[in-house]
C-alpha cells in the first residue's frame, strides 16, 4: 500500500511538471470587451512551479506576470496594469486543456471577469 501511494505521488508530480514544460513560449488570445476584440499576448516561463513572463495587449501596455504558480494543470497568475487613469490588478485563473489554456481573467475585488482560450501563439 505504502509503495502504490509512493507511485501515484511521483506520477502526479511528473504530470504536473511535464504539463509546466508546455508552458514556455508565446500564447495568444482575446475576450470581447464592451463590442471591441481585445488581443492578448502571453510570454510564459515555467520554473517548476513557479510562472513568469508578460502579459501584453493591455491599456497600460507589457506587465509583468507576479505571483505565478503551477500546480499540475492549474494556473494563476496576476498582472498589474490600469483602466482609465486608476490602477487594476488583474486576476488570472486558467486551466492548461488540449486546445489551449482555459483562462479566466477578472478585476481582484471580483467585480468585473471573462472567460476565454488563450493558444500557443507564432
Amino acid at each position: 500500500m505504502k509503495a502504490s501511494a509512493k507511485l501515484a505521488a511521483i506520477f502526479l508530480l511528473v504530470t504536473g511538471l511535464l504539463a509546466a514544460a508546455d508552458l514556455n513560449g508565446s500564447w495568444k488570445g482575446q475576450f470581447d470587451f464592451n463590442g471591441n476584440a481585445v488581443p492578448l499576448t502571453f510570454a510564459l516561463k515555467a520554473d517548476g512551479a513557479a510562472l513568469t513572463g508578460t502579459v501584453t495587449g493591455l491599456p497600460a501596455g507589457a506587465a509583468e506576470i507576479k505571483e505565478g504558480k503551477i500546480q499540475g494543470a492549474s494556473i494563476s497568475f496576476s498582472v498589474d496594469t490600469e483602466y482609465q487613469g486608476n490602477p487594476v490588478k488583474l486576476v488570472y485563473k486558467g486551466q492548461v486543456q488540449d486546445d489551449g489554456i482555459h483562462v479566466n481573467m477578472g478585476t481582484e475585488d471580483g467585480s468585473w471577469a471573462i472567460d476565454f482560450v488563450i493558444k500557443r501563439g507564432s
